[in-house]
């Protein structure tokens, strides 16, 4: 990993985007997006990560959290996208084909390759820069490049909801941001 992650990954936050190969929608079907929140919600129980916030788009998520202290961000991403690939690419292999051959790389090591090499980090160095990228998080569904949804709280795979309506969020262990206050 190519980050400055390694000396602030035990005390800090960081806001942490990982990118689908090329950009590719994949998230805007139900059975690809269920595979990533099923591996979130097996890492924040598993306490591997604590997640404050997040947004699942079409083609990229976005993440604030903080690495516990028995995993690194290497460890986590590696095993994070290792798994949902897998899982990913086995359902293709089945249903989808057409898609499964946009994301064909033909490198030594793979054949296919779903995430984007490198999820971009940033340390969350202050209150506001967190509460700017928590923002920016849960604002993304409503942006209009995206339109996903007219409320952002109306966005099923955000933790917008969490926070600005109260309502409980059920598909991970989800970490209470205020609580940093």
């Amino acid at each position: 990993m190519k980050t400055n992650v390694k000396e602030f990954e035990k005390t800090h936050l960081f806001f942490v985007t990982s990118t689908v190969l090329k950009w590719i929608k994949l998230f805007n079907k139900k059975e690809f997006a269920q595979i990533v929140i099923d591996s979130l919600k097996y890492i924040t129980e598993e306490d591997w990560i604590n997640i404050y916030a997040f947004v699942l788009m079409p083609n990229h998520i976005h993440l604030i959290l903080k690495f516990s202290a028995n995993h690194t961000a290497d460890q986590v991403f590696r095993d994070f996208h290792k798994f949902t690939s897998q899982q990913i690419l086995k359902i293709m292999r089945k249903n989808h084909l057409a898609l499964m051959n946009q994301f064909i790389v033909n490198k030594k090591d793979r054949k296919h390759q779903i995430w984007q090499r490198e999820p971009k980090f940033k340390n969350v160095y202050s209150a506001e820069f967190l509460i700017q990228k928590a923002e920016y998080i849960h604002n993304n569904p409503i942006q209009s490049k995206w339109q996903l949804v007219e409320r952002v709280e109306d966005y099923l795979y955000s933790s917008a909801a969490y926070y600005l309506k109260g309502k409980p969020f059920t598909l991970f262990k989800l970490t209470d941001l205020r609580e940093l206050f």
